[in-house]
């Protein structure tokens, strides 16, 4: 129904008094007669509009000697069909006159008061597709013009009441979904509509009656309640299951006294006794015993002819909660139920009661009670296996002469027999066992055993009798295989002690790994797993409560050596430097996953002097010359550290001072850096904070003391005494290792946060990363090759790689980025290991230029002196290239003797920027005999940071 059909309320109240009371046209045809009588009134008022024939009618009839009067006639008939509700005779009193006078047409308010009538009398009779097919007629011939309004208000009126026809035709065939996303349709198209109070109340009723059983059936226990609330109407007596079904929600929602109560309404309406007892049943599954005693009193008394039946079935339902009780160990509970009930328990004389009263009571500390029990059971089933019962009750509570009447029920040589006699001899262990006679236990249960297999209990305490008789190998096996069936925490300690003794802690770190369970926390799992092949020969401490520690702390060394390092080439002035530093190194280990360290070092450094392009040039024509520091061996510099290693994640500490720079006193140097490795797989994150010497020039490692003298042709001149230099890098890092094992792609990240700061230059903010995605190519036995493609980027925020006064000299450009196929392989053996990188790209750079003074501070001091002499410093141009890049790196440890470790590493790089050169080796003497693997120094202590 489109909405612009529904626009006033005065259409409203016109169709209301048609269809009063909201009951469909075609279910009642007393509204037939407001139909009509409106449709009548309308008819008489447009026939009334027409009474008046006009002339031309008149004129042509008078012509052709046709009376006026005659034609009237004949109109006021076929107004008094319309207007009695005889279409039919009407339309054929109209094809009568117009054949009768030629060239007379009906006027339009009779067609259109004929065509409303019949389509009003197609809806009272329910053919509503002809009436919507009259409809568009109507809206076709009378739409426009005249009658348009007229026929606007009859056609909301229709629709109208064909949409609520529709509705209650739904109602009434019980289509209550589709009747309500019909009413919701409506009013989305018109918010204004209100279907009839009644169809409403109906559908909501049915709607609910049906949810009942849904939320029934899913255990919905709160909707039911909830919709009870709603509407109670459908939970009345009337409807017995949705009543049922409302007391088992109330009970299951925690209110049991209200749900008793209906229940109670259920039981007074109830025809039978075997009604009133399926209500109990039901009501017993959600009740607590003294709701359900209130119950079962009511319907004895209600039905006194069954009173007994009713005793039998409360009886029955006393004895399943206190099985129920006894299921969850809630023996005082099970015993206070049946107590009250005993005497009519004894009266029924069967097994199952009798043995279930036995149980409850015994578990429940009466034993005397519940052997007395266990005779009746016997006693009323005859079956040799509550006589067994009955004679190992009478055993553990030494009743004799029980006990013998047992034994008397029980035939020799029967299964049962030697049951008996088995659990004879494990009472006798057990005793044994208490009295601390380990010999006597283990020569009871062997006896027993001749009868049958014993149960994980008796097997446990046979396995402990072999530990305390010293039988250590025979008590492992026994108690590994305890263990793969129950791996208890007694059963993981037996295994424990026991190869402890026998010096086979391998085997238990075997079971550990291959059986889930607690013996695994008994261990220290990952230094097992490090050192499999050699878990039995390391003599591992033994702790209270039982726990196996690792024995020796981290290797402790000490190691001398030094490295080499060339930057730049031979013509390349200020920005060629060579060092050589030795240095000494030692660590200390402290614990299995804990050491500390200490480097000493004293750096040996040579640098070039400045060249044409790195001395000043005036804007006219001038010379220039130089002379700054060459060479420095500075005294010693320190670093000393933590560094800890714990499987699941590492860190590392390390603070020191560096050596007294060309220009000034030294600096303090550090690291921290933390490590998580959250799985097995290698995987690991970390960031870290690092702050260490640019060591890249002369003059950003140390600084230098500069004499620059530049003279004009025409004789001005300049002089610079200047110390700059000694940059140091602070360093904000993250990194990432996703590892893809020996088949996946292993994909690495980095991010560094760099503000290098300095004596006389200035701070200089840059960032760098390096991205990388590896894959194995070959995973031998000793080898790992990885191949796969990375990138390198780094930028600044200004160039300050220019070695005059105020620049850092360090690498700093504005735009660097270099694609490379990286290639890393490692092997390893005995004693010794090597891992040999190396990467090929292409790499492109942009450095920007600047004024020839770096520091603001020299510029604003110079500036005056060279405006005085009508002279300005020519500045440094940017400068863009690309080419060819790559690097190569080695580095390698051997074990030469029992102590004596070697470690080398060598390392090339070249790009369009600059080459360098770096090699370093150290002799390592490791103390003790812990010579687990240690980190290289060339690689760790003395890079503190470089590699990061």
């Amino acid at each position: 129904m489109k909405k612009n059909n529904r626009k006033t309320s005065s259409i409203r109240s016109w169709v209301t008094l048609m269809v009063a009371g909201g009951v469909p046209l075609y279910a009642a045809s007393a509204y037939a007669a407001p139909v009509a009588g409106q449709t009548r009134g309308a008819s008489d008022v447009l026939q009334s509009q027409q009474s008046q024939p006009n002339n031309v009618i008149s004129n042509i009839y008078t012509q052709k000697n046709h009376s006026l009067a005659a034609i009237n006639t004949a109109e006021q008939k076929i107004w008094v069909a319309i207007n009695r509700n005889h279409l039919r005779t009407a339309q054929a009193l109209i094809q009568r006159t117009t054949t009768q006078y030629p060239g007379w047409q009906p006027q339009a308010t009779m067609g259109f008061v004929l065509l409303e009538k019949t389509i009003w009398a197609e809806i009272r009779v329910g053919q509503g597709g002809l009436a919507r097919m009259h409809m568009q007629q109507l809206q076709t011939r009378y739409g426009q013009g005249a009658l348009a309004d007229k026929t606007h208000v009859s056609l909301v009126s229709m629709r109208n009441v064909l949409e609520e026809n529709r509705l209650w035709q739904l109602l009434g065939e019980g289509h209550l979904q589709a009747l309500q996303s019909a009413i919701q349709q409506i009013q989305s198209e018109d918010p204004s509509y209100q279907p009839p109070q009644k169809m409403l109340a109906m559908m909501h009723q049915g709607l609910a009656g049906r949810a009942v059983g849904t939320l029934e059936r899913q255990k919905a226990w709160p909707q039911i309640v909830a919709l009870h609330a709603q509407t109670p109407s459908v939970f009345t007596l009337a409807y017995a299951g949705n009543r049922q079904a409302w007391a088992e929600a109330l009970a299951a929602t925690g209110h049991p006294h209200q749900a008793t109560l209906v229940y109670i309404s259920l039981l007074q309406h109830s025809q039978h006794a075997a009604q009133a007892q399926g209500i109990l049943n039901q009501a017993a599954n959600r009740l607590p015993p003294q709701e359900m005693q209130v119950l079962y009193t009511r319907a004895q008394a209600q039905f006194p002819n069954a009173r007994q039946t009713l005793q039998t079935q409360h009886l029955q339902y006393v004895l399943m909660m206190a099985a129920r009780a006894h299921s969850a160990h809630q023996n005082a509970e099970a015993a206070a139920l049946v107590a009250p009930e005993s005497e009519a328990i004894n009266q029924l004389h069967r097994a199952s009661d009798a043995r279930l009263m036995g149980a409850i009571l015994g578990a429940h500390h009466q034993s005397h009670e519940a052997l007395q029990w266990w005779v009746k059971a016997a006693q009323w089933s005859g079956k040799a296996a509550d006589w067994q019962t009955v004679g190992n009750l009478a055993m553990a509570d030494n009743d004799v002469p029980v006990a013998r009447e047992a034994m008397a029920h029980l035939p020799a040589g029967t299964p049962a027999s030697e049951h008996f006699r088995r659990h004879n001899a494990i009472m006798a262990a057990l005793r044994d066992y208490k009295n601390r006679d380990y010999k006597g236990t283990l020569q009871h249960l062997q006896a027993a055993q001749q009868f049958g297999p014993l149960s994980p209990g008796m097997e446990t305490i046979k396995a402990w009798s072999l530990v305390h008789t010293k039988d250590y190998a025979a008590a492992s096996a026994l108690f590994t295989t305890l263990y793969r069936q129950d791996p208890s925490s007694g059963n993981a300690v037996g295994v424990l002690i026991a190869d402890q003794q026998t010096h086979n802690l391998a085997h238990t770190y075997q079971l550990a790994a291959t059986t889930k369970g607690p013996l695994a926390s008994h261990l220290p799992m990952t230094t097992m797993r490090d050192h499999r092949a050699d878990i039995n020969t390391i003599p591992w401490r033994f702790m209270p409560p039982d726990q196996v520690v690792p024995p020796l702390a981290r290797a402790s060394y000490l190691a001398l050596g030094g490295s080499w390092e060339e930057r730049g080439g031979n013509n390349s002035g200020m920005t060629q430097m060579h060092e050589y530093l030795p240095s000494l190194q030692a660590q200390w280990g402290i614990n299995w996953h804990m050491a500390a360290f200490a480097q000493l070092s004293s750096p040996d450094l040579y640098g070039g002097q400045p060249t044409s392009g790195q001395l000043p040039a005036f804007n006219v024509a001038s010379s220039a010359t130089g002379s700054a520091t060459g060479h420095v061996w500075q005294t010693p510099q320190f670093l000393l550290g933590v560094d800890n290693r714990e499987p699941h994640h590492h860190w590392r500490a390390a603070l020191g001072w560096t050596s007294p720079s060309g220009i000034g006193g030294g600096t303090v140097q550090g690291l921290l850096r933390y490590t998580v490795i959250p799985s097995h797989s290698g995987s690991n994150w970390s960031v870290h904070l690092l702050r260490n010497s640019v060591r890249q020039t002369l003059l950003s490692y140390n600084g230098v003391q500069e004499h620059i003298h530049a003279t004009a042709n025409h004789g001005q001149s300049l002089n610079i005494p200047y110390t700059w230099g000694a940059a140091m890098r602070n360093q904000v890092g993250a990194s990432g290792y996703l590892s893809g094992g020996k088949h996946g792609w292993s994909y690495i990240g980095t991010l560094h946060l760099n503000a290098i700061t300095g004596q006389n230059i200035q701070t200089n903010y840059g960032a760098s990363t390096y991205l990388a995605v590896m894959h194995p190519v070959y995973t031998g036995p000793g080898w790992w090759v990885t191949v796969g493609p990375s990138l390198y980027a780094e930028t600044y925020a200004r160039n300050a790689s220019f070695t005059s006064p105020g620049y850092g000299g360090y690498f700093s450009p504005q735009m660097m980025a270099q694609p490379s196929l990286s290639a890393s392989a490692s092997h390893w053996w005995q004693g010794g290991g090597i891992n040999m990188s190396a990467a090929i790209g292409y790499q492109w750079l942009h450095q920007g230029g600047g004024p020839y003074l770096g520091f603001s501070p020299l510029r604003h001091q110079i500036t005056p002196q060279l405006s005085a002499q009508g002279l300005s410093l020519s500045p440094y141009t940017a400068s863009s290239g690309s080419n060819i890049a790559g690097s190569v790196n080695v580095v390698l440890t051997q074990r030469i003797s029992t102590h004596w470790y070697l470690d080398a590493g060598a390392s090339y790089q070249a790009n369009p920027a600059f080459q360098q050169a770096q090699a370093g080796l150290d002799i390592r003497y490791v103390f003790g005999e812990n010579h687990a693997r240690t980190f290289i120094p060339a690689q760790y202590v003395a890079g503190m940071g470089r590699y990061e």
